[in-house]
């Protein structure tokens, strides 16, 4: 039929299914057999024959009518078989008896058995009337009465067969256009529309379809279509509601086809009005029920429904499940106060969420096509691959980022990783946690942390200084009492000079003078004035040192690392801790020729004071009488190392695996926080990336061992990593 022309195909109906098309095709039969059939009226008589051929044109038209409404009623049997009984009686039940096969093939493909039944009476009675009124032969009557019987049932099968496969196709056709609508879908409310829709189509039976989720005890009607009344769409019921026989499609798998009481039950659990048959499938995913696909039949299908259901059900849960996650997703990825880029594994960035524009300060569209390497800071970005290279999980490492020259550095903590994407490309995942304010509170701990063991030195210290203080005092006030007396001699030189150049009265004068001189005793002044005076600047250096090393010490420093002489920090640390240090042990230093190493100076300064007053700490605890701090500084291949020994107690076996565990101290309680040697680890290993570690024997001493990175006392720029 696809040939026809639409201005001919209008006037034909179903020929898009297949028993439309079988229809179509004895219909067309029907319409031809005027053109001969009532021929063989015309010998008969002008009543019979005039009666004959308007039950011809009469029949025709009816049937062309009924074609065109695709259906006729039941009754119209046996008007139809009285127009059959005038055209054959009008023959002879000759050769226009032939009308009755086109007519028994062509009615046989409408109706059900109940129709058919009225069918064989129909025929039945056509023959019985050509033998009592018409005196047909008998043996032509029987032949005649069994092949229409023979052609009524195998057009009706015809029929059916006919109508299960233009069902089946429909089936299959509305599940194709739900594949497609749902891989569409963008929305939850867009995939559950036309799951309704597909739903709907599944059969000609089919009134209502609801899409049910699960949320613990309670089942929501999220979805609703067909005649489902106003209370289905939303409404909340109990799952206990449920009859039991529906409860198993609660779970992967278990379709259910309810009937009678139990349909009408559920369909009282949904708000429906009382269905005699209701259909549940399971929408489940990885093994998990998360809602029910419900359908709403009048009466029982002609065919079996579980497979495309519950095809459908797969579909529409599938479907459901990952536009939730792409919502959820999404959710999280915008509202996500990081910075997430997605990057081709070239480095080219594909996506950038609105947290990279917040932590960048541009717009994130601008973002896309640049090159993630260009973002990061050279000294970071070979850190940054290698840890994705690596074959363990990548860790957040410190970074810094900006988008142009102009723009500062940011400091954050990131991620980067490579995944594989379902097409089996790699792809960079890039992820940045601003730190830089924490890092400024983490300065400002530990710059709090220097004061506070400024504070717990600042006894020490104040003795420290007070000792030279005290003598330059002393001497000072020495010096005053000193020249005053010298200046009184002075006095007397000078009124000595002025007789004496008169040459009169001098002896007096010279007498005078020497018992002044004797009286202040010059000798001494003359001796001690000078190593007053020396002492004093002795003092006065040892004070400018003290404060230079306080100075040195407690300075807050930056976060950006900077070129420093590491055997000028650890001296001026030990000043600062001399008074934990000078009544316990003797220190004992050795340092090597270093380069200024690229460090946070006052983290080094923070690592070396615990450590010296720890091993302070250590000698005294020992109580074996006077024992040696000894600090080194040297270079190996690859390391810029620092050591402090100590003669002191040792550490034990027992207790050597929690040595930097926070918190954890051998001290007395008050004595000891716990905190000095985890944080010593903090800041070289975190900070600094290197290592610290110890050996140690019990009762001869420990040495703590502290190793920084030679790139760090190299200074110099990272090459440029790609990809």
């Amino acid at each position: 039929m696809d040939g026809i022309p639409v201005a001919v195909r209008r006037w034909f109906r179903g020929t898009d299914t297949m028993l439309g098309q079988v229809r179509t095709l004895f219909l067309l039969f029907v319409l031809i057999w005027p053109c001969f059939g009532l021929w063989g009226v015309q010998a008969a008589a002008v009543p019979l024959g005039t009666a004959a051929v308007a039950a011809t044109l009469l029949l025709t038209g009816w049937l062309w009518l009924g074609y065109r409404r695709q259906r006729f009623p039941a009754w119209s049997w046996l008007p139809e078989g009285a127009c059959i009984v005038l055209i054959a009686g009008a023959s002879g039940y000759g050769i226009t008896v032939g009308v009755c096969f086109m007519w028994v093939n062509f009615r046989a493909l409408y109706g059900g058995l109940r129709e058919k039944a009225i069918a064989v009476a129909t025929l039945t009675a056509i023959m019985a009337a050509g033998l009592g009124v018409f005196d047909a032969s008998g043996g032509s009557i029987v032949s005649l009465l069994i092949t229409a019987f023979i052609a009524l049932v195998v057009n009706h099968v015809l029929a059916r067969a006919a109508a299960a496969r233009d069902r089946a196709a429909a089936r299959e056709r509305a599940a194709a256009s739900a594949g497609a609508g749902l891989v569409a879908s963008t929305t939850r409310q867009e995939a559950m529309d036309v799951t309704l829709g597909a739903a709907l189509s599944m059969d000609a039976e089919v009134s209502a379809a609801l899409v049910v989720t699960i949320a613990g005890p309670a089942l929501h009607v999220v979805a609703a279509a067909g005649e489902v009344g106003a209370e289905a769409a939303g409404w909340v019921a109990e799952r206990a509601a449920l009859p039991e026989p529906a409860r198993a499609a609660l779970a992967p798998g278990g379709f259910v086809h309810l009937t009678d009481g139990a349909a009408e039950e559920a369909s009282a659990v949904f708000r429906l009005r009382p269905y005699p048959v209701v259909v549940l499938a399971p929408l489940a995913v990885y093994g998990s029920c998360f809602g029910l696909l419900v359908l709403a039949l009048n009466r029982r299908p002609q065919d079996d429904l579980s497979s495309s259901v519950t095809t459908l059900a797969d579909e529409a849960a599938l479907t459901l499940d990952q536009l939730l996650n792409r919502s959820r997703l999404s959710a999280v990825v915008d509202h996500s106060p990081d910075a997430l880029v997605l990057a081709s594994e070239a480095g080219i960035i594909r996506f950038a969420n609105p947290g990279t524009e917040k932590l960048l300060g541009v717009p994130a569209s601008s973002l896309t096509g640049r090159d993630l390497w260009s973002l990061l800071h050279p000294e970071d970005l070979e850190g940054i691959v290698a840890a994705a290279a690596g074959s363990s999980p990548p860790a957040a490492r410190p970074c810094r980022i900006r988008t142009d020259d102009e723009a500062p550095w940011t400091s954050v903590e990131a991620v980067l990783d490579y995944v594989n994407e379902h097409d089996g490309s790699r792809s960079i995942v890039f992820n940045a946690r601003d730190v830089s304010e924490r890092q400024r509170l983490e300065l400002d701990l530990r710059h709090a942390q220097k004061l506070e063991s400024v504070g717990r030195l600042a006894a020490g210290i104040a003795h420290e200084i007070n000792t030279p203080i005290q003598f330059v005092g002393d001497n000072a006030r020495f010096l005053e009492t000193a020249f005053a007396d010298l200046n009184r001699l002075h006095e007397a030189y000078r009124e000595l000079a002025s007789p004496a150049a008169d040459g009169a009265g001098h002896a007096a004068l010279v007498a005078t003078v020497e018992q002044i001189a004797e009286e202040i005793d010059i000798d001494f002044l003359l001796e001690e004035v000078p190593m007053a005076l020396q002492q004093s600047l002795e003092g006065i250096s040892r004070v400018a040192g003290i404060v230079r090393a306080m100075k040195a010490f407690g300075h807050p420093g930056s976060e950006e690392k900077t070129q420093a002489d590491l055997g000028e920090a650890i001296a001026n640390t030990l000043i600062v801790a001399n008074n934990e240090i000078k009544y316990v042990a003797d220190v004992v230093t050795d340092f090597a020729e270093l380069p200024l190493v690229h460090c946070h100076l006052g983290d080094i300064n923070q690592v070396v004071l615990n450590l010296v007053v720890n091993a302070a700490h250590a000698i005294s605890a020992a109580d074996r009488g006077r024992g040696t701090i000894t600090v080194r500084t040297r270079r190996g291949d690859s390391q810029v190392v620092i050591e402090v020994a100590d003669t002191g107690t040792g550490v034990s076996p027992e207790i050597a695996d929690k040595l930097f565990d926070p918190f954890f101290t051998t001290k007395e309680v008050g004595t000891g926080t716990g905190q000095g040697l985890p944080l010593v680890r903090t800041l070289v290993v975190d900070r600094h990336g290197g290592e610290v570690d110890f050996t140690s024997e019990p009762g001869v001493g420990t040495v703590f061992t502290v190793r920084l990175p030679a790139d760090l006392a190299q200074g110099s720029d990272m090459a440029e990593v790609s990809a």
